[in-house]
């Protein structure tokens, strides 16, 4: 059963693909055998620059369009996922994320249980639980499950995901009218991903089969660090000192993340200098495995 990761690379007038590429080389960079399929908007796959391709085994185009092409919410097209897969089995990763010494046939091992798999937990950069009151209000507040869906397994032609998919499909295109008729006390000021498809999971009434045991996803959203204070500025890097090393440890404060699924969500922790690391460190497994 062919199985890979995934992630979304719509580009704007900015260059968001350079962070898909960081991504894919961190997976390689632990499993040289991974694949990673990019997927861009329909028309726009030749638009991916050259010096970017040797990192993904797939490019592929969203089948019905960017439908967050108006508004630049381009997770509204999360809903696609199913129809665009080259793989049988998959792993979505949000495109603002690295993986650091992971061990990736157990990944697999621990998302597959079932034929959707989402964590329910996360480690904040202190290898602590995160605080999830903050980021997890709008759940609390209406009783939805609280799951990190910045990762998530699904297996393509299963009953489960085509049902999951199909009712996504609703929900991300129309989510304004979901946010009025579901989120009608308190709603976040704009798509927010993470909640729809906790909606979706609250209508198909699926979380208790779908969390899956993962223990080395770290989630940098500020506000569930367990900080002293919350008055935290929007970006952590504005707040706390990090450094990455030619050892690909994650230094942040005084505290090491040595391995692990890390949604950095601040793109400017991924500096060149971080690019450069992530990508010396695939030439280097490129020119050890064409020594041997």
């Amino acid at each position: 059963m062919s199985r890979g990761f995934l992630t979304l690379g719509i580009d704007t007038s900015s260059d968001q693909i350079k962070y898909s590429y960081v991504l894919a080389l961190s997976i390689k960079n632990c499993d040289k055998d991974s694949e990673v399929c990019l997927i861009v908007d329909k028309g726009k796959s030749d638009d991916v620059p050259s010096k970017y391709h040797h990192a993904f085994d797939y490019i592929v185009e969203l089948p019905f369009g960017n439908t967050g092409h108006t508004d630049g919410f381009h997770g509204s097209n999360f809903w696609q996922l199913l129809y665009c897969t080259p793989f049988e089995e998959n792993i979505y990763l949000d495109h603002d994320t690295i993986f650091n010494k992971v061990n990736v046939d157990i990944l697999w091992e621990a998302m597959s249980f079932n034929d959707i798999g989402v964590s329910a937990a996360a480690r904040t950069y202190r290898n602590i639980p995160c605080n999830k009151e903050y980021y997890f209000e709008i759940e609390d507040t209406y009783n939805l499950p609280k799951l990190y869906n910045q990762m998530f397994y699904f297996k393509r032609d299963s009953p489960a995901a085509i049902e999951w998919f199909k009712m996504a499909d609703p929900v991300f295109q129309n989510w304004r009218e979901v946010y009025k008729q579901i989120l009608k006390d308190k709603k976040p000021p704009a798509f927010h991903k993470n909640i729809l498809c906790n909606i979706v999971h609250h209508f198909l009434d699926c979380e208790k089969e779908i969390i899956v045991p993962i223990n080395n996803y770290y989630d940098l959203d500020l506000r569930s660090q367990g900080l002293w204070h919350y008055d935290v500025p929007e970006h952590w890097t504005d707040m706390l000192n990090s450094w990455y090393t030619q050892e690909g440890r994650l230094i942040i404060e005084n505290s090491v993340i040595e391995n692990g699924i890390i949604h950095y969500r601040d793109k400017k922790f991924l500096t060149q200098e971080v690019i450069d690391d992530i990508r010396t460190k695939a030439t280097i497994s490129d020119t050890r495995e064409a020594a041997t």
